[in-house]
C-alpha cells in the first residue's frame, strides 16, 4: 500500500463523518437525549482529526498521482485548497464541540446551545465536504466531469 492508496481508502471518513455527526444531532434534539447529543458531539471531534489525518495523508497521494500521464498541478491544487479549509472547519467544529462537551458538564443548558452550534456549523461545512470530494474526484475520476445528466 502506498500515500495513494491510504489516502483514498481514508478520504471519506470526514465527509461521511460530517454527515452522519449532522443527522445524529437532528435525531438527539428531536429525542432531548443528552446522551445522543453528547455521543453527537464526540462524533463532531472525531470527524476533525480524521479530516486532519486525511489532510496530512494528501502530500503522499499527491506525490504518486504526479507520476500519471494527464495528471497535472491544475488539477491538484483546487483539492489541495478546499481540503484545507475542509479540514480547518472540521477542526474548529471539533474543537467547538469539545468545548461544548467540558463546559456542559455541569449544565443540560449549555449541552444544547452547544449542540445546536455544532449542528449550524455542520450544515454549513457541508458545501466544502461536497466541493472537496468533487475536486478530489477529478484528479481521477473522469466522470465526475460530465456536465450531462444520465437518463
Amino acid at each position: 500500500m502506498n500515500g495513494a492508496h491510504l489516502h483514498l481508502i481514508i478520504c471519506h471518513v470526514p465527509i461521511m463523518g460530517a454527515a452522519f455527526t449532522t443527522l445524529l444531532i437532528i435525531f438527539a434534539l428531536g429525542q432531548k437525549s443528552k446522551e445522543v447529543k453528547r455521543t453527537s458531539l464526540w462524533f463532531a471531534v472525531l470527524t476533525g482529526i480524521s479530516a486532519l489525518i486525511v489532510y496530512l495523508t494528501g502530500d503522499g497521494a499527491e506525490d504518486i498521482v504526479k507520476t500519471i500521464p494527464g495528471i497535472t498541478e491544475s488539477l491538484i491544487e483546487p483539492h489541495e485548497h478546499m481540503a484545507m479549509f475542509f479540514m480547518i472547519s472540521l477542526l474548529l467544529i471539533g474543537a467547538a464541540a469539545l468545548a461544548g462537551l467540558f463546559l456542559s458538564r455541569a449544565s443540560t443548558d449549555v449541552l444544547h446551545k452547544f449542540t445546536v452550534i455544532v449542528l449550524i456549523l455542520n450544515i454549513l461545512v457541508m458545501f466544502l465536504a461536497y466541493e472537496t470530494g468533487l475536486s478530489g474526484g477529478k484528479i481521477r475520476h473522469t466522470e465526475s466531469e460530465t456536465t450531462q445528466m444520465v437518463k
